[in-house]
């Protein structure tokens, strides 16, 4: 089996012929579209960690004959570290760097302390109520990075009130005025991601909005009051 050069980038120090065998016999029991995208030395000599699209790796064994699909725990000086959700906040991160700035609704603090991407709704109402004190997450140093998320999917009225805010000359003023109740005229324009914010936050782990990223990928699901969402980005 050919490995792809990403493929091959990620296993530089180990044998091509054993990530040639790990790539076979881990895709024999995928679904058939299934695609292997990196294999990675993990922290336990022989065991290997095999990224195929979901966020959480599988760990494999050195001949492929052998894996474990769930956490790996480290015990660390008397405390207990999960390492598969630092894999996964990993890959949160990686996802959420891609994302073009130009993208993203921005409402920065004057003073930025923190940064967070959020993925919104225009018609959820924890998502208006979190909006409604955008200042004050920015008085407190917290900017947010607003993406697109509409609930009911890619079809719809709500779809179509996300392409028209994301399309407006001022998306901030657009955005802010539609969480307020405001009737906005639908617009449209070829160069809108709404499709493309909803696939990445799904490929995230979005379920509802709002949906919460810190910088390290970790992530904080539902409204959280600015002072309480402060603690948890010091904490």
């Amino acid at each position: 089996m050919k490995v792809n050069f990403f493929l091959l980038i990620s296993v530089l120090y180990m044998p091509v012929s054993m990530a040639e065998n790990i790539e076979k016999k881990i895709l024999s029991v995928l679904p058939p579209d299934s695609k292997i995208e990196s294999i990675e030395e993990s922290v336990i000599e022989g065991l290997y960690k095999v990224y195929f699209g979901d966020l959480q790796p599988l760990y494999v064994s050195s001949d492929g004959g052998y894996f474990i699909y769930g956490d790996l725990y480290q015990i660390d000086n008397g405390s207990v570290k999960n390492l598969s959700l630092l894999d996964a906040n990993g890959r949160r991160k990686e996802i959420l760097n891609a994302i073009s700035r130009n993208e993203l609704i921005k409402f920065k603090a004057g003073s930025e302390k923190h940064s967070i991407y959020v993925f919104t709704d225009v018609d959820c109402g924890y998502c208006k109520k979190f909006h409604s004190q955008i200042d004050e997450y920015n008085s407190i140093g917290i900017s947010v990075n607003y993406a697109a998320f509409p609930r009911s999917g890619i079809d719809g009225s709500t779809y179509q009130k996300m392409v028209s805010v994301w399309c407006s000359d001022n998306k901030k003023d657009a955005l802010s005025s539609i969480k307020k109740g405001s009737e906005i005229d639908p617009i449209f324009c070829t160069d809108q991601p709404i499709s493309r914010h909803y696939n990445l936050g799904q490929v995230l782990g979005v379920t509802g909005t709002p949906a919460i990223f810190m910088e390290n990928g970790s992530q904080i699901k539902g409204y959280i009051p600015p002072e309480e969402l402060l603690e948890r980005l010091e904490g």
